[in-house]
C-alpha cells in the first residue's frame, strides 16, 4: 500500500496494483481500476517513486523468504522473537512403512 494526500488533507493509502492510470494536470488524480478516482496532493513523479518502492520491498521480502532466512523480513511479527524464532522449522525426515 502507498500512503497519499488528498487534497482535503486526508490521507489515504491506495493498493498500487488497482491504479490503472495518474492523470496530471492543475490537479493530480489517480484512477483506479473500479474506476474511482482520488484528486492527490502528490506529483506524478512522487507517486510513480512511491509505487516503484512498494514493489522493491514486495521483491525484497519474497527473496528473502525464498532463501529461507527470515520469515518475517519486514518485522510484522513479535518484537520479542529474534530473527531466527521467525524461520522455518528443520526438516526431519520421515520414513513410512
Amino acid at each position: 500500500m502507498i500512503g497519499l494526500t488528498r487534497r482535503t488533507g486526508e490521507h489515504c493509502r491506495l493498493d498500487p496494483d488497482h491504479i490503472e492510470r495518474v492523470e496530471a494536470g492543475s490537479d493530480t488524480v489517480v484512477v483506479t481500476t473500479d474506476g474511482s478516482s482520488y484528486c492527490v496532493r502528490e506529483t506524478v513523479d512522487q507517486i510513480i517513486v512511491k509505487v516503484r518502492e512498494d514493489r522493491a520491498g514486495v521483491i525484497a521480502a519474497c527473496y528473502v523468504l525464498d532463501r529461507g532466512e527470515d520469515a518475517d523480513p519486514q518485522g510484522l511479527g513479535r518484537r520479542d522473537l529474534p530473527p531466527e524464532a521467525h524461520g522455518p522449522a528443520p526438516v526431519i525426515p520421515i520414513r513410512l512403512p
